[in-house]
């Protein structure tokens, strides 16, 4: 498969053909640009609205993009840092009040749901305890399932670098996990 809108079996004069050609990205990306949007949200809906918010975004600036400078998922995972930043900035001016979720299940076992929501609250708020870019970084790797080459690029830092950083933050979250039990 190729990560290029402008590849040189896909172009053509036809708005047609772009749009399909941007369907198909589309396709290939939505998976791991959702997850990377929830890593950093926590919430599924905000999620979709932010990753939709983001492929219109890449749409209206796709005649921008340049292929020789950068993959098209690494152009998308800026533009969707970008917009993540914008959103973060806009929700601390809001104030918000958490409300408890004592929804009822209809799903059998609700010990072991309620342990699993537990401890994804609990994942989330230490992930949440990190700084921006170390939030960053584990939403791209975790989240997006992006390679340390691939977030090396997103964020102009070396391979190495990111293979450190990743390595350094499982290891504090593994211990701070362990702290909190």
């Amino acid at each position: 498969m190729t990560d290029t809108l402008t590849d040189a079996s896909c172009v053509s004069s036809t708005a047609e053909t772009e749009a399909d050609t941007f369907a198909r990205l589309y396709q290939e990306h939505i998976h791991a640009l959702f997850n990377y949007c929830l890593y950093r949200v926590g919430d599924p809906f905000v999620a979709e609205d932010l990753t939709a918010d983001i492929f219109e975004r890449a749409w209206c600036a796709r005649r921008r993009y340049d292929p020789l400078r950068a993959q098209f998922s690494t152009w998308l995972f800026t533009i969707a840092r970008r917009r993540l930043t914008d959103w973060q900035r806009r929700q601390a001016r809001r104030r918000t009040m958490d409300l408890d979720e004592q929804l009822p299940s209809s799903l059998p076992g609700p010990a072991a749901l309620a342990s699993e929501t537990e401890d994804r609250r609990r994942l989330y708020q230490l992930i949440q305890d990190l700084s921006g870019d170390d939030q960053e970084l584990i939403a791209m790797k975790f989240g997006a399932g992006m390679t340390n080459r691939h977030i090396a690029a997103v964020v102009g830092k070396s391979e190495t670098a990111i293979g450190s950083a990743l390595y350094r933050l499982v290891r504090k979250l593994r211990l701070q996990w362990e702290e909190t039990r």
